[in-house]
């Protein structure tokens, strides 16, 4: 009978070890606080941060603060076209552990031209518990323009810049011109577009006068791009549509 009883007894404490263990591993009830964007740069700004068009493609660029709880496990970004009232449809299920870097960043390469995104985002816990919706951004991509000229090697000092712009969307532009290696700003100008009844656009080099220097060395290598802006939040003057071409290069003997 005592021996019953020990049994008995060992058996109720490793019972009560048993649901006390479970109890602590009971899912974290608390849901994750919701993503934050980080915010847009404006487009003259050389290091752009926040939703924008994508340099090697025609895809939108994604940018938000990763959560600071230690248990995420992932996003969920969802995004509708042309009107904000449309139903979300769940576009990326973002693996958190996948994810590296101070910001993390999503490349939506599944968009057309000329039509405008919006995206929110909802981060997710270990426990499967969702966050509240993020704020809701929007940006629309339209067709990169083509820089022609200068290019390659040049026996003078570049006077004119030109590039073929196809889009009928464009309002603005900003160019962007830089020391190759190693890489220094020289010219960065944003300016409305100058010819609107012709897909050949050109622009004085150093018009405004804000290259620093506003001569090229021989020998050294530049390269230059052209952002083109077709709309822009009337309350921030930040382009809510647009595209970035890519690099041309071209040095002076």
């Amino acid at each position: 009978m005592i021996k019953r009883a020990l049994i008995f007894q060992i058996l109720f404490i490793f019972i009560i070890v048993l649901f006390i263990g479970c109890g602590e591993s009971i899912e974290d009830p608390d849901a994750p606080s919701a993503p934050v964007w980080v915010e847009k740069s404006d487009p003259t700004d050389t290091d752009a941060t926040g939703i924008r068009p994508y340099n090697d493609g025609d895809g939108i660029v994604l940018e938000w603060r990763p959560n600071l709880e230690d248990d995420i496990s992932g996003y969920k970004l969802y995004k509708t076209e042309r009107d904000i009232a449309n139903k979300f449809i769940l576009a990326a299920d973002i693996n958190a552990f996948s994810l590296s870097g101070a910001d993390t960043f999503f490349v939506d390469d599944s968009v057309k031209f000329n039509v405008n995104y919006y995206y929110y985002l909802k981060a997710y816990d270990q426990a499967g518990n969702k966050s509240n919706p993020s704020d809701t951004i929007q940006y629309a991509v339209i067709s990169k323009v083509e820089p022609l000229k200068p290019g390659g090697t040049l026996i003078s000092q570049p006077t004119i810049f030109e590039w073929y712009d196809y889009s009928s969307a464009s309002s603005e532009y900003v160019i962007f011109l830089e020391t190759f290696s190693p890489r220094d700003d020289i010219w960065i100008s944003r300016f409305t577009k100058p010819n609107y009844t012709d897909h050949l656009q050109s622009i004085s080099f150093n018009f405004d006068g804000s290259s620093e220097p506003d001569t090229l060395a021989s020998g050294q290598w530049y390269r230059w791009c052209i952002k083109a802006i077709a709309f822009v939040d009337t309350y921030t003057n930040i382009d809510i549509s647009g595209s970035v071409s890519n690099w041309a290069y071209f040095t002076i003997e």
